[in-house]
């Protein structure tokens, strides 16, 4: 057997080829040697997760690259950008290649987070993996925003002055943490110098790490795939149809080898990869005029991942709109697969959770609703809307619970309250983001974007 997989016979334990052995292993039960297609095909998973993965290779190649010609100092760093746009051969398209790859890791991670949640990706056993992709999808977040100051332009240079502003209006710390981060008061050289040590060492190192224990965490609860009520993964090689005397019925679910699947994700990456590229080629990476503390432009805009904040500091105090919603956000994100209240998911009795299930309704709803009156009066009609849908579905659902229901009825009472504080949360990410990045003009009034 040994020589069959190229081992060299006698060879120690510690042979390279032994540990190369122990991976695929280790893989072949992440990704099992057959698997559902409907649970792992495209259709399913979209191959968000090794997408992300592909998206941060690309991060780390480009770089590398770009750091060889990068100097964390003022002017030089803006400098470098305009040498990198102008000078370097394909200079800008590695930098166009780096900030694009930049912003689909975000939004795929959150397309990633969000199909995991939808298809209860945080049941038991995978409580632990749900926080470590918390922590990933927050290290993402960081490390996009200290890479955006980089170019010293400025856009880089407001937009990261409104991050820090943020920082700042946390009661008690925000002000000393504010200064730890950018190593002053203002955002000078030490910032940029900092920000460069953050974004090229210690989050990337933080998110290898992170990634590290999400594959593990995903080996050890039984890879990527349905859980039956016992917790336990639902793959050919295990599924009740394999052990019953019915091979018809597992021949007429499709399955793949892993093999098989792997070769998809790998096309799949390759294809993102080259839409980047393209994207590249179109659209060169934004770099304006020097960094000039003395004149702020109307509008200083956040990175567009953080318009949504921003927009909400628009109608909120900064106390209110910079640090309860966000901390409120993430700490749903914690609790939520821990909670019975929630969701249904560590509910016994299954007749006990339907009856309980209208109440806890109409709790969200009331809450909701006291959301949208404070929202009325302070007219943020754009953060409005998203909740008076969630709040209309939810007594929706209160209404058709324990009745006999059909098609979108089914669906629509078969959903917990999980499900719809989730979707609120992604529905005012969605518009308060867009209309943030689009439609807010000099002194944050509304511009339609086709008038400039």
């Amino acid at each position: 057997m040994a020589r069959l997989i190229g081992i060299p016979e006698g060879a120690p334990l510690h042979h390279p080829w032994h540990a190369i052995v122990r991976w695929r292993e280790d893989f072949q039960r992440m990704m099992s040697a057959r698997a559902f297609e409907s649970q792992l095909g495209f259709r399913v998973t979209w191959y968000l997760g090794a997408l992300t993965l592909g998206c941060f290779t690309i991060q780390v190649t480009t770089g590398l690259l770009l750091m060889l010609y990068y100097h964390p100092s003022i002017p030089q760093g803006y400098a470098d950008m305009k040498d990198l746009e102008f000078v370097v051969s394909s200079g800008y398209m590695l930098r166009s290649l780096h900030r694009w790859s930049a912003h689909a890791m975000v939004i795929l991670v959150f397309m990633h987070m969000a199909k995991v949640f939808y298809r209860k990706g945080y049941k038991p056993p995978r409580e632990l993996n749900w926080i470590v992709g918390v922590f990933l999808l927050l290290a993402t977040l960081l490390l996009s925003y200290t890479g955006y100051l980089l170019p010293w332009d400025q856009l880089s240079y407001w937009g990261t002055t409104v991050g820090a502003n943020i920082i700042s209006s946390i009661p008690v710390v925000g002000a000393s943490l504010r200064f730890y981060l950018l190593g002053g008061h203002t955002v000078n050289a030490n910032a940029l110098l900092r920000f460069y040590v953050l974004h090229t060492m210690m989050f990337p190192l933080l998110v290898i790490v992170l990634i590290a224990i999400h594959l593990w965490r995903l080996h050890e609860d039984g890879g990527m795939y349905d859980l039956d009520k016992g917790g336990n993964p639902i793959i050919p090689e295990h599924s009740a149809l394999a052990m019953a005397d019915s091979p018809i019925k597992v021949e007429q679910e499709k399955t793949l080898s892993y093999g098989e699947l792997l070769f998809r994700e790998v096309i799949g990456i390759e294809t993102l990869t080259v839409v980047l590229f393209v994207m590249g080629l179109l659209w060169k990476a934004p770099l304006e005029e020097l960094a000039n503390p003395l004149h702020t432009p109307n509008p200083a805009k956040a990175p567009w991942y953080f318009t949504g904040l921003q927009e909400l500091l628009h109608y909120f105090p900064p106390f209110v709109a910079g640090i309860i919603l966000p901390v409120l956000i993430v700490s749903g994100l914690f609790i939520i697969p821990f909670s019975p209240f929630f969701d249904n998911v560590t509910t016994h009795d299954a007749n006990q959770w339907l009856r309980r299930k209208p109440i806890r309704m109409v709790i969200a709803a009331v809450f909701i609703l006291a959301l949208s009156v404070l929202l009325v009066r302070v007219h943020a009609w754009d953060a409005l809307v998203p909740a008076l849908v969630v709040v209309i579905l939810l007594l929706l659902t209160t209404e058709l619970a324990g009745q006999p229901a059909r098609g979108f009825r089914i669906w629509l009472s078969s959903k917990s309250l999980s499900f719809w504080i989730m979707t609120l949360f992604l529905l005012e990410a969605v518009v308060l983001t867009s209309i943030g990045t689009l439609f807010r003009g000099p002194s944050w009034a509304w511009v339609w974007p086709w008038r400039g």
